[in-house]
């Protein structure tokens, strides 16, 4: 599983030590794509288990190697939730999240993607227990808000935030500041803090530090890096 490292930008923090773990796809053309949503299930739990744990095993490689060469990185890698919706798919993911020395498990944020439609607090519960003995720190990114989920169950469950992923969106301009200030108001009635992601317009990025969301990515804000180096 081929893998990029996407800059974060913390609220207050100027230096970029957090990274996103996204996959990536090369078709023979040359044409990249760079995208959480290529571990999307297609209705093979197994398979979408199999990629997610590849990423995994690829960040986790990485991120080792850049604190043995003295870096201290902050990690957010994504965990679909179809990888963990069978037992075997769960113990692919499991197995990954062992490869990781336990020294370094603090420095992982786990984001939650592709949840089911139908999300209950009971579901949700479910889908994290495989992954609290390794991390402490939780990141789910939502449906549309205009679905019947509520933003509630994430804190009721520990998690610390949510993202929204503008890349996602086909919303542009006055249109994307509004989602995005409809997101940070659901968030912010659960106490969750935000997190944006992709961001490419100078919009965003000030309608985010108006409301201190918790951190940024995206090219306006920092280029991919191939390594964590």
């Amino acid at each position: 599983m081929k893998i990029v490292y996407r800059p974060v930008r913390l609220i207050n923090r100027e230096v970029l030590d957090t990274f996103r773990s996204i996959p990536v796809s090369e078709k023979p053309d040359g044409t990249r794509i760079v995208d959480k949503r290529l571990l999307t299930h297609d209705k093979d739990i197994l398979a979408t288990a199999s990629r997610n744990a590849a990423l995994l095993s690829a960040a986790f490689s990485d991120l080792t190697k850049a604190f043995a060469a003295g870096n201290r990185f902050r990690l957010i890698v994504p965990i679909n939730s179809y990888s963990l919706a069978s037992g075997e798919g769960a113990t692919l993911i499991v197995r990954a999240m062992k490869e990781l020395d336990e020294s370094l498990r603090d420095a992982v944020i786990a984001e939650f993607v592709d949840l089911p439609k139908s999300l209950n607090l009971d579901m949700l519960g479910d889908l994290t227990v495989p992954v609290l003995p390794f991390f402490d720190k939780y990141l789910a990114e939502p449906r549309p808000i205009s679905s019947t989920d509520s933003f509630t169950m994430y804190s009721n469950c520990n998690y610390f935030g949510v993202s929204l992923n503008m890349e996602a969106f086909e919303e542009t301009g006055d249109q994307a500041v509004a989602l995005l200030t409809e997101f940070w108001a659901e968030a912010t009635k659960s106490r969750l803090k935000v997190v944006i992601e992709g961001v490419s317009d100078q919009a965003i990025v000030d309608k985010a530090q108006q409301y201190e969301v918790f951190a940024l990515d995206g090219p306006i804000i920092a280029a991919d890096q191939e390594t964590l180096a």
